[in-house]
């Protein structure tokens, strides 16, 4: 063979084997998921693998899961693997629409190799008996930045028979956690709720709630703890009481978890508003939302929205939008409609929702509810005859904080009077009014949209408009479980839409005014702060800190006594930070004979520490107002001359059996987790 020809061959050869050598690098990089469960029950958890070939920078993968709002950043520890290595899967803390989720796993090097789906079905699991309450709270943190108003609102599924100790073990749950700033709960899945315990203190019906949660940064490490007060076995006042941060709102029993359709709301909702200040901090400024609204057969909503900015009201702004499908707990979100950016909405019933505003990093945080009109296709709803004699409560945040009660009249027509008490906090200034008489026109329309504007000289206080947006003449706000008589039922939400005042309250229809006829055990609770002027450094400066409180204790004669729970984490009330299980509340009242439901008395606070932990603080003595709704309802403010702040309710306690009653049957509306 001539060499010339021995070269081409020798050629050929080697081509072909580069050839060879290439073909075998460039084979395609796959990812397959090679474990994975088929099915789990809420919360629990399952092992999944993803193995990776022909990836040469050996990355591995990211694990992901959709419907996004039933699973996301929590659900995956660790939420990146090597090919082979295993990661723990958490399945939601209710079952979603649909019943499944879908898992896949995508490459690091690669982010257009994703694995082939894997469909997990999710069931209820457990056979346990449970009661679901729904809860909702806002308050002020203990945080380091200038963000100090957060909200919070969930749901837990509480087992109904109690553990060899007494407790009642928290079997699953969600809720969202919002400061607008720092904390947020991630969105669209928000915390899961994956144990905890509701253990009675006493016999009256206080409680503690401890949630342990999936959000390590929320609470202490990711646990919260919850002081109540029940009313009756479907309804508590609550209060976040772990040092983390301490708030006020409300926790009932659910008795739906289907989003609603074909009815109508009115709503309201306060917080903090998305201004940044100069330093590129939040500002604080409050904010109030309140409207309307009318859901079709399919959740789409329509409607007409009222805000007030920081003391600019925009009013009778159109919204849009609908309530997603709401998961197996009734957590659902709001898409599109204006009440706030991004919300999330509880379901408590077929006529009540708590909503609860989602926005990260925005400065935005506010909570709030919506409650029923009434039955749907009813036209018209509502009148100016809709409202008459009437209390009302109507108050600020901590940011804003301001307290105002009383009893009004009305024609039916278009004109109200009444007296009321108002009281502003030191940021503010003025001087409580108390007694004030006041009076001016309204007006309602048909959807229960509408206003009361207070004369110019008959303004009380500071305020001077509130929207006001009526409810179900047969639902009660205070108690929304609470149907086994007429008392309570009724009324309208109010929210401040004035350049003065920022804050949000509610009306209920007056039927007993008599001092005598509110007594017997009742439930009691209180949000509100202590301002100071600080004299430190040249420029002094209002200090504004919040505290609240709750507890059980009873009426005779104008004489109330009670036991419960003070929440003082900053000092703003006692002047040392106080965190008591053990708070004494007594008062005297006495009525002013003027027969509108309305008395005066000293509230003494006091409270000991066992073990003593800080020193006992001297009992303080609160100046507070009373406005008799019925003989179960009433509002109370604090009246101090600007030095502190505060709007509560007083709640008839119908006895409550929770700790009895649960230990021995499952009641016909429990559910199946």
């Amino acid at each position: 063979m001539k060499r010339g020809t021995l070269w081409i061959v020798f050629v050929a050869l080697v081509v072909w084997s580069s050839a060879g050598c290439g073909s075998s690098s460039k084979k395609p990089l796959t990812v397959t998921i090679s474990m994975a469960p088929t099915t789990l029950a809420v919360n629990s958890t399952g092992n999944v693998v993803a193995t990776v070939t022909n990836d040469p920078a050996n990355n591995g993968v990211i694990w992901t899961c959709t419907p996004a709002i039933a699973c996301g950043s929590f659900s995956f520890v660790p939420s990146s693997t090597q090919s082979g290595a295993s990661s723990v899967f958490t399945a939601p803390p209710a079952i979603p629409s649909g019943g499944s989720v879908t898992i896949t796993a995508t490459s690091l090097t690669n982010g257009s190799v994703v694995s082939a789906p894997v469909t997990v079905t999710i069931t209820a699991g457990t056979t346990v008996a449970t009661n679901n309450f729904v809860f909702y709270a806002s308050g002020e943190q203990n945080a380091t930045d200038t963000e100090i108003t957060y909200s919070i609102a969930g749901v837990v599924a509480i087992a109904s028979t109690a553990s060899a100790d007494g407790s009642f073990a928290v079997i699953s749950g969600e809720q969202d956690y919002n400061d607008g700033i720092l904390l947020t709960s991630p969105q669209p899945t928000g915390d899961f709720i994956t144990g905890g315990s509701l253990v009675f203190t006493n016999g009256a019906g206080q409680a503690t709630l401890t949630l342990i949660t999936n959000n390590p940064s929320i609470g202490n490490s990711g646990t919260e703890v919850f002081a109540l007060a029940f009313a009756n076995d479907d309804h508590a006042l609550i209060v976040q009481f772990d040092g983390s941060a301490t708030s006020s709102g409300s926790y009932d029993f659910q008795s739906s978890t289907t989003a609603p359709v074909s009815t109508s709301f009115a709503f309201t909702a306060s917080g903090l508003d998305a201004s940044l200040s100069i330093e590129g901090g939040c500002s604080n400024l409050p904010i109030a939302e309140a409207g309307v609204f009318a859901l079709d057969a399919s959740s789409n909503l329509t409607g007409t929205l009222d805000v007030n900015d920081a003391g600019v009201p925009t009013l009778g702004t159109a919204i849009t939008g609908a309530l997603g499908v709401a998961d197996s707990l009734g957590r659902g979100a709001i898409m599109g409609s204006g009440i706030g950016n991004s919300a999330n909405y509880y379901v408590v019933g077929p006529e009540v929702l708590r909503l609860v505003d989602v926005d990260a990093g925005s400065c935005d945080t506010s909570v709030g509810s919506a409650y029923g009109q009434g039955a749907a296709g009813t036209t018209p709803l509502f009148s100016a005859a809709s409202i008459g004699t009437s209390v009302f409560s109507v108050a600020g945040n901590n940011v804003d904080q301001f307290a105002a009660a009383g009893q009004f009249t009305t024609d039916g027509v278009s004109t109200f009077s009444g007296v009321g008490d108002e009281n502003e906090s030191l940021s503010i200034g003025s001087a409580p009014v108390l007694a004030g008489g006041f009076g001016g026109t309204y007006a309602v329309n048909a959807s229960g949209y509408g206003n009361f504007t207070f004369g110019n000289a008959d303004g009380l206080g500071s305020m001077l408009v509130l929207g006001v947006y009526a409810v179900d003449p047969a639902l009660n706000i205070l108690d929304p479980n609470n149907t086994t008589n007429t008392v309570g039922e009724g009324g309208a939400l109010f929210a401040e839409m004035d350049a003065n005042l920022v804050g949000t309250g509610l009306l209920i229809p007056q039927t007993d005014t008599a001092l005598s006829d509110l007594a017997g055990p009742f439930a009691f609770g209180a949000q509100g702060d202590g301002s100071a002027e600080s004299t430190a450094g040249p420029n002094p400066v209002t200090v504004i800190d919040e505290f609240d409180f709750l507890g059980e204790g009873s009426i005779a004669g104008g004489a109330f006594t009670g036991t419960g729970v003070l929440s003082d984490p900053f000092g703003s009330l006692t002047a040392t930070s106080v965190q008591s299980t053990n708070a004494a509340f007594s008062a005297s009242f006495v009525d002013d004979l003027e027969g509108i439901g309305r008395s005066t008395s000293n509230l003494q606070v006091s409270a000991t520490f066992t073990p003593p932990a800080t020193p006992d603080f001297p009992t303080v003595l609160l100046a507070v107002t009373v406005y008799e709704a019925n003989a179960g309802q009433a509002f109370w403010i604090d009246t101090d001359d600007l030095t502190d702040v505060f709007a509560g309710s007083i709640q008839s306690n119908t006895g409550v059996a929770a700790a009895a009653k649960k230990r021995t049957q499952a009641r016909t509306k429990n559910q199946k987790h």
